[in-house]
C-alpha cells in the first residue's frame, strides 16, 4: 500500500475546538462552536432574490469585485485604497495566505497566549516558529506591553494581534496599542490584526492598530457581525507593496471568492441589514448578560464578563484533580452533562485550565447548558 508523506504536515491535527464538536451528538447542548444562531440577516436574502438573475456569477477578478474592494477599504481607514484589499474564504483563507507569503524558515512569530488555535498552526506549516505571548487571567487578559517586548528577538518577522481576542473577550486599550504600535516600528515587525470580533462589542470601543503603525495587515470578515459564517467571505487590508503578492496567492489557491457571496457581501456592507445587526448585537449582549448570571447562579466558577466577542472564559482550575486537563473536562461534560465547550489548552498554555463557553447559542440553551456545567461540578 502507498505510504504518503508530507513534511508540511508532520504533527498538523485538527484543532481540539474541532475534536470536541466531533465528540458530540444531536442530544448535546452546543455551546462550543463560534458561530451566532441568527439566520444570515433576512434583508440580504430578500435582495438576493430578488437581484441574483440580473447578476454575471462567473469568475470575478481574483482580488474580489471592484464595488465590494471599495466598501471595504472606505470602511478601513482614511486613505485606504481598493487596491489594498484581497477577498478571501472567510478570514481564516486571509491568514493562510499571509502567513504562508510573509513566514519563512526558522521566522519567529508572535502568537496570543490565550488565543485562536489557528494561529501558530499555521505558522508551523509555513515553516516558522511561533513564539506565544501571554494574556495573563491575573491581569484580567490584557495586553503586557512587557511580556511582549520580552519575546521579541532578531528573528521574530510578525505579531498577531486580536481585540476583542477569542476566547476571553478582552478588548485591548488605546493605550496599549499605541504602545504596542512603536514596539513593532522599532523592530520592523509586520502587524497582523484579526478583526472579525471588533464589531461584536458590548462596552467602549475597539480600536484598530492600523491607526497608529502603517504596517499592520488588517484581517476581517461578514462570518460574527452578520451572522453568515457559511458564506465565507473574508478579507484582507495590506500595505500597497504586499496585497498584489496576496492577490496572486488567492489566485492560485481559490480562483476567486464566490461571485454570490462577494455580491452578499457587498449587501451587508451597503448596510441593508444594519437594523438586524443592530439589533442582533443588543440580543447578544443580553444572552451575555443571562450567561453570566446563570454562571453566578449555578456554578462557583470564577469568570471576566467580556466586553466583546460571545464567549465567556471560566476558571475550572479549583475543580481539577492534579495532572488533570482541561480536555478531559470537556468531554467529560459531553459524555456525562451533554454539553459541549472548549477546553482552555485549545488555545494555548497560560489559561489552558479554563473552558470557552459562548453565549451565541439561544438563551434557553444558554440558562440550561450553564445548569448542567453547575451539577457536574457539584454546585446544587
Amino acid at each position: 500500500m502507498t505510504s504518503f508523506r508530507s513534511e508540511r504536515m508532520q504533527g498538523i491535527e485538527k484543532t481540539l475546538i474541532r475534536r470536541v464538536n466531533d465528540r458530540a451528538d444531536a442530544s448535546c447542548i452546543n455551546l462550543g462552536l463560534g458561530e451566532l444562531a441568527f439566520p444570515t440577516p433576512a434583508a440580504i436574502l430578500d435582495r438576493l432574490r430578488e437581484e441574483i438573475r440580473s447578476w454575471p456569477l462567473g469568475y470575478t477578478a481574483n482580488a474580489g469585485l471592484p464595488e465590494l474592494r471599495r466598501l471595504i477599504a472606505a470602511r478601513s481607514g482614511p486613505g485606504v485604497t481598493p487596491d489594498q484589499v484581497c477577498v478571501t474564504i472567510g478570514a481564516e483563507e486571509a491568514i493562510f495566505a499571509l502567513l504562508m507569503i510573509l513566514v519563512c524558515p526558522g521566522d519567529e512569530v508572535l502568537v496570543p497566549d490565550p488565543g485562536f488555535p489557528a494561529y501558530p498552526t499555521i505558522v508551523r506549516m509555513a515553516g516558522g516558529t511561533p513564539v506565544p505571548y501571554t494574556l495573563s487571567p491575573e491581569k484580567s487578559f490584557a495586553l503586557d506591553r512587557t511580556e511582549v517586548a520580552g519575546r521579541v528577538t532578531p528573528r521574530t518577522r510578525i505579531m498577531i494581534v486580536n481585540s476583542p481576542n477569542n476566547p476571553t473577550g478582552a478588548v485591548y486599550s488605546e493605550e496599549d496599542l499605541k504602545a504596542l504600535a512603536a514596539l513593532c516600528r522599532r523592530h520592523d515587525l509586520t502587524v497582523l490584526s484579526d478583526e472579525v470580533y471588533r464589531e461584536i462589542l458590548f462596552e467602549g470601543r475597539a480600536e484598530s492598530i492600523s491607526r497608529f503603525y502603517d504596517r499592520t495587515v488588517i484581517i476581517d470578515s461578514l462570518s460574527k457581525t452578520y451572522s453568515m459564517t457559511g458564506w465565507r467571505l473574508g478579507w484582507c487590508v495590506a500595505p500597497p507593496e504586499l496585497n498584489p503578492m496576496v492577490v496572486t496567492f488567492n489566485q492560485l489557491a481559490i480562483s476567486c471568492p464566490p461571485a454570490v457571496c462577494q455580491r452578499a457581501a457587498i449587501l451587508a456592507l451597503q448596510g441593508v441589514a444594519d437594523d438586524e445587526k443592530r439589533r442582533n448585537i443588543e440580543e447578544l449582549k443580553r444572552r451575555r448578560d443571562l450567561a453570566a448570571a446563570s454562571f453566578r447562579r449555578f456554578t462557583d466558577l470564577k469568570f471576566m464578563t467580556p466586553q466583546g466577542a460571545f464567549y465567556i472564559y471560566a476558571d475550572i482550575s479549583p475543580k481539577m484533580a492534579p495532572g488533570a486537563r482541561s480536555l478531559d473536562v470537556a468531554f467529560d461534560l459531553i459524555d456525562k452533562a451533554k454539553v459541549v465547550t472548549i477546553p482552555g489548552e485549545a488555545f494555548g498554555r497560560s489559561a489552558s485550565r479554563f473552558l470557552r463557553v459562548s453565549f451565541a447559542a439561544p438563551a434557553a440553551d444558554i440558562e440550561e447548558g450553564i445548569r448542567r456545567i453547575g451539577l457536574f461540578f457539584g454546585r446544587p
